[in-house]
């Protein structure tokens, strides 16, 4: 469980005069608890969907299948299961999932504020909890929690720390290996595999791994492209690692860079280091932004249509989004990621993402794929 996660609810639903919840986002469950459902190949034909959590006066339910109870259990919260998998009978998953909903709920009170969070509520469920309380309030509630997710737990950074290595790890990898006439597959394949190994078991991993002039579109998944000599190599690894996610970004050369494409790198390199000097409590997003996109148009480069970045946490993002709308001031205890660039149709492109962590006093970078020591750099505003 995550004390600071439920304290943090349970006064957000305590000023909006809330009684109950139903909370059925993934990244909400496991910030609250540390439970990491399996997400690594999608949508389980053994389950009514993914978890659920009831809260009421204070205390967190789960409603999980048969198969994911005891993963639930073992993060400390309570758990009702349903039966998912079975052989006795077809697979009636969801018809079991909505009986033990009603069975949860037959205890709850029939009148109050009753908060959902319903963008990732199947319908089904939708109904069944609306009948079983057909006198209640129902208020939507999605999106409530994104700033109390943005200040990370003591745990939480120690989670992040353990994502960005394995960030940092692929780099490295891709540093030592990748070789001219090696496709995006390949290298990938090897990398993908070398993660694996070296954490003893599967992880869900987002990548953009594209070669030559595919990088100056951004990003993309590797695929048969073989890599030439003087060719820009970009990787943006995100991984999931015990329900959070690391993040960050290199473009390596595949031998010596041409003269322009080093003039960008060392433009995208500067501008990414002085956004990290500029980190502190209180700074808006949409200033680090406006600095960060300053800063490529100055040296004379078209602004990336991108965000420029975003908050690491249960979601790989999240707030702050370090983006031009957005006012919402840095606090310590944010972790986020920085991820300037420049692309150019005639050459390819060049992105570069540091994580880091905001502090009292500036910020502590968590990465170390840009730093040629790989030691920990503090920066004080």
């Amino acid at each position: 469980m995550n004390p600071q996660a439920m304290e943090g609810l349970r006064g957000h639903f305590h000023a909006q005069g809330i009684d109950a919840a139903l909370l059925s986002h993934p990244s909400t469950l496991t910030w609250l608890t540390g439970y990491a459902p399996p997400i690594q190949t999608g949508p389980s034909p053994f389950e009514g969907g993914p978890a659920l959590g009831w809260w009421r006066e204070g205390e967190l339910t789960f409603l999980a299948s048969n198969l994911e109870s005891a993963a639930v259990a073992a993060s400390g919260v309570g758990v009702r299961e349903y039966l998912g998998y079975t052989i006795d009978e077809p697979l009636h998953n969801m018809a079991h999932l909505t009986a033990a909903l009603r069975d949860l709920l037959g205890g709850s009170p029939t009148k109050g504020k009753v908060a959902i969070e319903e963008d990732m509520l199947l319908a089904a469920v939708r109904d069944a909890l609306r009948q079983s309380l057909p006198d209640a309030s129902f208020v939507r509630c999605d999106g409530a929690f994104d700033r109390l997710r943005a200040v990370k737990s003591t745990d939480e950074i120690e989670r992040l720390r353990k994502a960005v290595a394995v960030c940092d790890r692929a780099q490295d990898f891709v540093r030592r290996h990748a070789q001219p006439g090696m496709s995006e597959i390949e290298l990938w394949g090897a990398l993908k595999a070398d993660l694996e190994v070296g954490l003893g078991g599967r992880i869900p991993v987002l990548v953009d791994l594209v070669g030559g002039l595919r990088t100056a579109e951004i990003g993309g998944l590797p695929g048969g492209y073989r890599l030439q000599p003087g060719d820009p190599l970009l990787l943006d690894i995100v991984p999931r690692v015990d329900g959070y996610w690391g993040d960050n970004t290199d473009t390596h050369a595949i031998g010596a860079r041409g003269a322009e494409m080093d003039k960008i790198y060392r433009v995208v390199r500067q501008t990414l280091r002085r956004a990290v000097e500029a980190v502190r409590p209180g700074l808006r997003a949409r200033d680090l932004d406006a600095q960060m996109r300053g800063d490529i148009q100055r040296a004379g480069y078209p602004v990336y249509p991108h965000h420029s970045g975003h908050g690491l946490g249960a979601s790989y993002h999240e707030e702050p989004r370090i983006v031009p709308y957005n006012d919402l001031p840095l606090q310590a205890g944010m972790v986020i990621a920085l991820e300037p660039g420049v692309y150019l149709s005639e050459i390819g492109g060049v992105r570069l993402e540091d994580v880091v962590l905001v502090t009292d006093a500036g910020c502590e970078v968590l990465t170390t794929h840009l730093r040629e020591d790989g030691s920990a750099v503090n920066h004080r505003g």
